[in-house]
């Protein structure tokens, strides 16, 4: 990102900030941009973190954009040209980590239109997603019975370069909070000696109506205990200085919640890592089945920080024991 872009971006926050909480666009504008010389903090962490309400000393322990893309590089050093496509291609991810995920799918330009059509005849609803998308983006969900020109379906699908995949049925207790699948991110590193450490953890819920749970567009993360796997506080998104206490979508309140099957989720994580031995640091988005836990995917190159911090507690300290005697 070039510098005008960078300081374009800083000044839209800063103008947000002040919409949202009073005081003087300026002052968050300079702010922010010490925080990103001294920090490496993008605005969004300033934002979703709020750095505004940090000394320099508290901000420290985050781990932010500039901090985690540094650890990526040095953790993830010897992932090989392959890896990173498997890491970035939904479609080799899912044949990578096959009976981690589970569900049928399909990847729509490597098949016939009747192979789609049976597919869709096999599942009431579908999801279509791109192969490569990222942050929750082109995501839609589809009622096969709704879909009258299967082969103008088809033809878009193809040229898009979408996966159709069938319908994750989540546990039902996560199903009150939001229909659609709401998943749990967990991010895991290595540490010089190869040990697996777990950074930190998150339940990504949707919003009313949305496909996704994405944070980027318009879920609420909240805070998770790594141990127990309860929601430990609020929620936020990243476009409001809002504490969610209650689900905006379904008012079930948060913290306290436990995610069931807490267990088969970090190890849905820990058999993920394995899988891909040469990961040094990686994001995994996992589903709560009624059975236990699916994997959704991997997320290489910034794997979320923001989301694992929303207890207020910085994550750096355990990134940097990881980086210890990594050259």
């Amino acid at each position: 990102m070039s510098r005008w872009s960078a300081g374009k971006r800083i000044c839209q926050m800063a103008k947000e900030l002040k919409k949202q909480r009073g005081g003087s666009a300026c002052v968050y504008a300079l702010d922010a941009m010490h925080c990103s010389y001294r920090h490496q903090a993008s605005p969004e962490n300033y934002f979703v973190l709020r750095f505004f309400e940090l000394t320099d000393g508290e901000r420290e322990a985050y781990l932010t954009s500039g901090r985690s893309a540094a650890a990526d590089r040095k953790l993830n050093r010897f992932m090989t040209g392959e890896d990173h496509r498997i890491m970035s291609h939904k479609r080799l991810c899912y044949q990578r980590f096959a009976g981690l995920v589970r569900r049928e799918n399909i990847y729509v330009p490597e098949v016939s239109f009747p192979e789609f059509s049976v597919f869709l005849d096999r599942h009431a609803e579908v999801i279509l997603k791109p192969d490569r998308g990222i942050m929750g983006q082109g995501i839609e969900k589809l009622c096969a019975r709704d879909a009258e020109d299967r082969e103008a379906l088809f033809e878009r699908c193809r040229k898009a370069g979408f996966l159709a995949e069938q319908l994750i049925t989540q546990h039902g207790r996560l199903n009150e909070i939001s229909a659609c699948v709401n998943s749990v991110r967990i991010n895991a590193a290595r540490d010089g000696k190869g040990t697996l450490c777990f950074i930190g953890a998150c339940l990504k819920c949707g919003a009313s109506g949305a496909a996704a749970d994405n944070f980027h567009s318009g879920g609420v993360a909240y805070p998770l205990d790594m141990r127990t796997g309860a929601v430990t506080g609020p929620g936020r998104n990243n476009t409001e200085i809002k504490d969610y206490e209650y689900h905006p979508g379904s008012s079930v309140r948060m913290p306290g919640f436990t995610v069931p099957h807490w267990e088969a989720v970090r190890e849905c994580a820990v058999q993920a890592m394995e899988r891909m031995p040469r990961i040094g640091y990686a994001g995994w988005d996992i589903a709560v089945t009624p059975e236990g836990a699916e994997l959704i995917e991997g997320n290489c190159r910034w794997p979320g920080g923001n989301i694992i911090q929303l207890d207020g507690i910085g994550k750096y300290p355990l990134i940097k024991e990881c980086l210890e005697g990594v050259t």
